[in-house]
């Protein structure tokens, strides 16, 4: 079995500056509001459970390197969760948490919520090729084919597809992806069924997001009522872009539409990492100059 996970760091993870637990350790002994050792408490929590996990899952008489691993990943994993949820993301209130020592509860709620995303991604999985927005979002299509075959209780995802055998699934990282597929979704949910129609027998194929979403921020701009750009279409948005005339202003109007198009009920998290893959899109946009033609889906006339 391939865990995924040849080197479980578990100082590594507790001051890595991107997890939260991470974060929130430093803000604690930084401001004295945690002891300077406090990670050595979070050692021995996570070498005794680890240890509870490895026997009561291992598959031989002894402990095996992977249930070693894998103890110590969803450990770690579930109190990175259970501390985000707890805290509601608060750094100063999520050291308060830390600082009362009950480790145990945040990773208790941690595992029901990674078993909770579980389910979801899986559900997600089962619907996602009936969907007729999966057309436009195949670069989700991999994700989406391990979430179907990853067991909620285990974590382990048995995707015939994998050479290596078995991998564990990242209840934390992974959820952040199957967020973004939700909010794209509900986009191209709200865009009008004819104009995605229309984009698709333009297109001729499936595609990533990004083919759709660069129509999409043309028409944007241009003020359509059709995903399908024509050559006078790109043509005028060329004189746009060459023209630097307010176009910090035109950035800014295009993000606030795509804010309006997304509406309401999605995460929020998700929404602004949406938000910033937009600029960045734009971004790239910009760079191809003369070449600009040739990045969107353009109606033969």
């Amino acid at each position: 079995m391939n865990l995924g996970l040849s080197t479980v760091d578990i100082s590594g993870f507790l001051v890595d500056e991107h997890s939260f637990l991470g974060q929130t350790i430093k803000l604690g002994i930084d401001y004295n509001q945690l002891p300077s050792n406090v990670d050595d408490a979070l050692r021995m929590y996570l070498h005794s459970y680890t240890m509870m996990f490895s026997q009561r899952n291992r598959s031989g008489i002894a402990i095996g390197r992977e249930e070693l691993e894998q103890g110590v990943f969803q450990a770690t994993v579930c109190l990175e969760i259970g501390l985000i949820d707890k805290s509601h993301g608060d750094a100063n209130k999520a050291v308060e948490i830390v600082a009362t020592g009950d480790l145990e509860s945040l990773r208790k709620r941690g595992w029901e919520l990674a078993f909770s995303r579980l389910e979801e991604m899986q559900h997600e999985a089962q619907l996602f090729p009936k969907r007729r927005e999966a057309a436009f979002l195949q670069d989700y299509a991999e994700p989406v084919r391990r979430w179907a075959y990853t067991a909620p209780h285990t974590w382990l995802c048995t995707d015939p597809n994998e050479e290596d055998g078995p991998t564990i699934a990242d209840p934390g990282k992974a959820y952040e992806t199957f967020q973004d597929l939700v909010l794209r979704v509900a986009l191209l949910k709200s865009l009008p069924s004819d104009a995605l129609k229309r984009f698709g027998s333009a297109a001729g194929r499936k595609g990533p997001f990004s083919e759709i979403l660069r129509n999409l921020i043309l028409s944007l701009v241009l003020g359509k009522e059709t995903l399908v750009a024509t050559a006078q279409d790109v043509a005028l948005l060329e004189r746009m872009v060459a023209s630097p005339v307010s176009s910090p202003d035109r950035l800014n109007t295009l993000l606030d539409r795509f804010r309006q198009q997304i509406g309401e009920g999605v995460d929020s998290s998700a929404k602004d990492r949406f938000i910033r893959s937009v600029r960045a899109e734009v971004v790239e946009l910009l760079a191809f100059g003369s070449d600009l033609g040739r990045q969107f889906i353009v109606q033969n006339v």
